[in-house]
């Protein structure tokens, strides 16, 4: 999914609603946002509080909006959408 994608399908959301990486049936939160060779990683830590929608925002506005968005985990891998629970928006 590329910035962009996801920016405008979000663009309607309540801001406030945190973001977690969800793999495996297993839920992480996304800590930071790292640019690296024109891709945003999304860094997650199971430890920490997520990062909510507005921050997100707020953080990637002067961004390249056709930059894929990616997890950085063991190995880099791409998000291919996300889905609403629990008021958390969960990307997968």
């Amino acid at each position: 999914m590329r910035l962009i994608d996801f920016k405008l399908s979000t663009v309607d959301l309540n801001r406030q609603l945190p973001l977690y990486w969800e793999v495996d049936a297993e839920i992480q939160p996304i800590q930071d946002l790292r640019w690296h060779d024109k891709q945003l990683l999304l860094v997650t830590n199971p430890k920490t509080t997520p990062l909510t929608l507005d921050q997100f925002f707020a953080r990637t506005q002067q961004l390249n909006g056709q930059a894929p968005l990616l997890v950085a985990a063991t190995s880099v891998i791409p998000i291919f959408g996300y889905r609403l629970s629990e008021q958390r928006l969960l990307l997968g």
